[in-house]
């Protein structure tokens, strides 16, 4: 038999080994990923789970102080989420300078505002009618 069709045979033997030996790393690596891209949609799901109790709760509490389901889905759902619901009867019926806006933070005036707009944007669209 020829040298180099030994070698090649070698050569070709080797390579089939070591693609042996590659292929399951991969394939293990690929799991792996997809492995975390699951552990990473069950958390979004878990938070999307939390924030849907979160609205539930908000829309309750303001269907038992107003009775307008639109109103209170439109309420529920725009506001901040660290926002509940008493707070934001408070922040919509306390004076600006009685809140301390003034010498707020930016990112508490920014929740103060947001909280503001969310009761002029459900009013606007007419749902507390």
């Amino acid at each position: 038999m020829d040298w180099r069709k030994v070698m090649l045979q070698r050569l070709i033997l080797i390579l089939s080994c070591l693609s042996l030996s590659v292929l399951p790393s991969i394939a293990q690596d690929d799991m792996m990923e997809k492995i975390r891209q699951l552990e990473q949609q069950i958390q979004e799901l878990k938070i999307l789970k939390a924030q849907q109790s979160i609205t539930a709760v908000k829309s309750d509490q303001c269907m038992k102080a107003f009775a307008r389901e639109k109103f209170c889905d439109c309420v529920s759902t725009n506001l901040p989420l660290n926002i509940n619901f008493e707070q934001y009867v408070h922040t919509v019926i306390t004076p600006l300078d009685t809140l301390g806006y003034a010498a707020m933070s930016i990112e508490q005036k920014k929740v103060v505002d947001d909280t503001i707009a969310v009761r002029e944007k459900c009013i606007e669209k007419g749902f507390f009618k």
